[in-house]
């Protein structure tokens, strides 16, 4: 009974082929269209489920036989963390005695690394006795982040520091499945142009084909800045120069008053300075008020002579 069935659904199947095979040259093309689009969208699916069963599971099914339970997480954690995408950001305010020393040093420290600054500024003046500020935007190889943060904190004080970690994994994995999808669409698509003999087939085949071309630019553009958010960690920093450091630990009271002490030492000592400054650079000033000081001396002693003279030739006339 069984295989009277099978013959039965193999004539049925070999009749439908005779019927396909009968239609117009136009019917066959527009079914391999549709064909190619279906399977284009399975390819799609099967893929994004197969990348997303491998992320999950760390393994393939067929690794897990005869392994032992220890060997299995093993496993698994190896591969999952070959697949994990991580975009690492730290952020750090620092304090320096020594503000060009230190840009000297971050700048070769980061070309060691083979990593570059993508932003740098700075403000204000040490010829005025101006503290200055940098704010720096630095990319460092991801697996050299850790040993780049290290050396910033040797050749400075931290004030604050944060980290975060970004995982992608799955938004990475999602978009690479959508990429080859689109690709084999494309293959299909251009092996169907080949064969198309009408303009309408043609015409809509190449407006599927502007589609899917255009979508995996997108795609890639978008692995790209990815890949580069991965592969180059970013670090802020925020660098400012100071006269003494932030202690890392609360001071004590002697500590305190020392420190009070000194400061004000070095308050009356700048103030003194300023005030030597101020006097030197005024000396052009002064000297023309001292011109201008004798010039009215010397009219007033002139205009008081005169008035003298008219008293006493007054006095005389008298």
């Amino acid at each position: 009974m069984k295989k009277a069935k099978r013959y039965v659904v193999g004539l049925c199947a070999a009749l439908t082929m005779l019927v396909l095979t009968g239609c117009g040259g136009k019917a066959s093309s527009d079914m391999a269209i549709a064909e190619t689009m279906a399977a284009s969208s399975m390819q799609m699916n099967s893929s994004m489920q197969m990348d997303g069963s491998i992320y999950e599971a760390g393994v393939e099914l067929d690794k897990g036989a005869g392994m032992t339970e220890g060997a299995r997480e093993e496993e698994a954690s190896s591969e999952s963390s070959t697949y994990r995408k991580l975009i690492k950001t730290v952020s750090m305010d620092v304090e320096t005695e020594e503000f060009d020393n230190m840009m000297t040093n971050l700048k070769n420290r980061v070309e060691e690394l083979n990593g570059y600054i993508e932003s740098s500024s700075v403000r204000g003046n040490s010829r005025y006795n101006e503290n200055r500020y940098a704010d720096m935007t630095i990319r460092i190889p991801q697996d050299k982040l850790d040993y780049f943060v290290n050396e910033v904190a040797e050749i400075s004080n931290i004030t604050w520091k944060s980290e975060n970690v970004e995982d992608i994994t799955l938004t990475y994995v999602d978009i690479e499945s959508r990429k080859k999808a689109l690709e084999i669409e494309q293959e299909r698509l251009l092996s169907l142009l080949e064969k198309a003999e009408s303009v309408e087939d043609i015409i809509s085949i190449e407006s599927r084909l502007s589609e899917v071309r255009y979508e995996l630019q997108s795609y890639a553009s978008q692995l790209l800045v990815y890949d580069n958010q991965v592969n180059y960690s970013t670090v802020y920093l925020n660098i400012s120069e100071v006269k003494r450091l932030t202690p890392q630990e609360e001071p004590t009271v002697w500590n305190r008053i020392a420190i009070g002490f000194t400061d004000n030492l070095g308050g009356v000592a700048r103030l003194i300075e300023n005030i030597f400054v101020g006097v030197i650079v005024l000396i052009p000033y002064w000297g023309l008020w001292v011109i201008v000081v004798v010039v009215l001396i010397g009219v007033c002693k002139g205009i008081s002579a005169a008035q003298k003279k008219k008293r006493e030739k007054k006095e005389k006339k008298d």
